[in-house]
């Protein structure tokens, strides 16, 4: 064997040691999901059993958002470790950026197989955003958790079969049959759930799981919204009578829990399969939503929201290997910061345009917090046009369609009931925000 093949030989060998030591992730996503609705939150009447083992394994994010609280842009937000107005998604239906980062092409690039199972609601397809294999998706078509349209990965519109199945299990068969097929490491899979988007309605067998009378209204529920910027004939608001009843949201609540019950189901099917298949002590595992949920909060049913039901989203981090600071983090974290925390866990390059952080620190107790996270909602066909800022105690909302703004003292008003805008006593804190929300909105790309 001459030098040069030696060479190479050796090179293989290291780049075999180094994927080998790599660790795998997966990635399990949920949607529409109240920050609530999880057992580790506190709530004593969802069962989540789950998902509060993989927290207490792990570290429980209590403090994460999103930095736009609608479909796609939360889950471009997601994906590319920017805000929506870097990546270009500021509403439905826009492109991400080309320049933007991708997490399955960033760790595809780096050697990850990268895998990806369930709601792809992005511009262009999977298979052609990184992605190098997958399961059945839902690219378009009907929408239904018991009769979701499917495509398989890389297939086109005429290859869309009917699930034949609730969407979270079908999906979690899919994932399954990845995890126990032997797949190549390292790996990266995505799984992204369809619940809890609406239709509120229990999966089989856990019609009776919860009944209204035990599901409390929330501490905020309201019949409409405090505000005038509100459309009740956005479709999220449609899904329950105008103005809210107590009774309704208690009955859609109960459903919308179960749904929930279900999913937790689902993760433990995915957590026994990584065990199953010997790579439990090698994969970093993270949950986590790609937006909220309101069930009620302020009269809202929906997203569509700077309140915390619409921005806060619930986030579970489980490192195979190191050792937590403490089962629960309290610190502002954004799904932003997702990308950069799979790219620090697993040694890639962490791009340089990426705007989130890497959670390790936190995670580890030796990171700095934030000081402060902005949103936006930005519906143009609707004339809803909404900038916030939110501290570790304060919140400033500025509705510019009307000209109204709410500030809350989140420590004294958790549920955001009392509006401070205005108040002689809230004078500083008010200015100060509103000159770092109007100092972000002035930056380049012109929020």
């Amino acid at each position: 064997m001459n030098s040069r093949l030696i060479i190479l030989w050796s090179l293989l060998l290291s780049a075999i040691h180094l994927a080998a030591e790599r660790p795998n992730v997966v990635l399990l996503l949920s949607d529409d999901h109240n920050y609530r609705a999880l057992g580790c939150s506190g709530n004593d009447v969802i069962r989540t059993p789950n998902l509060d083992r993989l927290a207490a394994d792990g570290v429980y994010f209590d403090r994460c958002f999103t930095p736009n609280p609608i479909c796609t842009p939360s889950r471009a937000c997601l994906y590319t470790g920017q805000d929506s107005w870097s990546n270009g998604v500021t509403f439905n239906g826009k492109v991400i950026k080309a320049d933007s980062p991708l997490l399955p092409r960033v760790l595809a690039e780096a050697g990850y197989e990268t895998c990806f199972i369930g709601k792809w609601h992005n511009d262009g397809k999977p298979w052609t955003r990184g992605y190098t294999t997958g399961g059945r998706c839902w690219a378009g078509g009907k929408f239904d958790h018991f009769e979701l349209a499917l495509t398989p990965f890389g297939g086109g519109p005429k290859s869309r079969r009917t699930a034949e199945d609730y969407s979270s299990t079908v999906f979690t068969d899919d994932a399954v049959k990845y995890l126990t097929g032997k797949p190549r490491r390292p790996f990266c899979m995505v799984l992204a759930y369809t619940v809890g988007h609406d239709v509120f309605q229990a999966p089989p067998g856990y019609e009776d799981k919860y009944s209204p009378d035990e599901v409390l209204a929330p501490p905020n529920f309201m019949a409409k919204p405090p505000f005038k910027q509100f459309n009740p004939k956005i479709r999220d608001e449609t899904v329950l009578p105008f103005p809210r009843t107590a009774k309704d949201v208690r009955e859609a609540t109960a459903e919308y829990y179960a749904m929930f019950e279900h999913l937790d189901a689902q993760v433990g099917r995915i957590l026994t399969a990584l065990k199953e298949s010997g790579l439990d002590d090698e994969t970093l595992i993270i949950f986590a939503s790609v937006k909220g949920m309101s069930m009620g909060s302020h009269g809202i049913i929906g997203k569509q929201t700077m309140y915390e039901e619409g921005i806060r989203t619930p986030l579970i981090i489980r490192h195979p290997n190191l050792d937590s600071h403490a089962a629960r983090c309290s610190d502002l974290v954004s799904t932003m910061d997702i990308l950069p925390t799979i790219c620090e866990f697993t040694g890639v390059k962490i791009p340089a345009n990426v705007e989130g952080q890497s959670l390790l620190g936190l995670y580890t107790g030796n990171g700095s917090p934030r000081k402060q996270l902005f949103f936006s909602y930005h519906d143009p066909r609707r004339f809803t046009v909404t900038r916030a800022i939110r501290t570790p105690r304060y919140k400033l909302i500025d509705h510019l369609v009307t000209g109204e703004r709410q500030l809350f003292d989140l420590t004294a008003d958790p549920h955001e009931l009392t509006n401070l805008a205005g108040q002689p006593d809230s004078r500083l804190v008010e200015a100060r925000l509103s000159r770092e929300l109007r100092h972000w909105r002035e930056g380049p790309e012109g929020k």
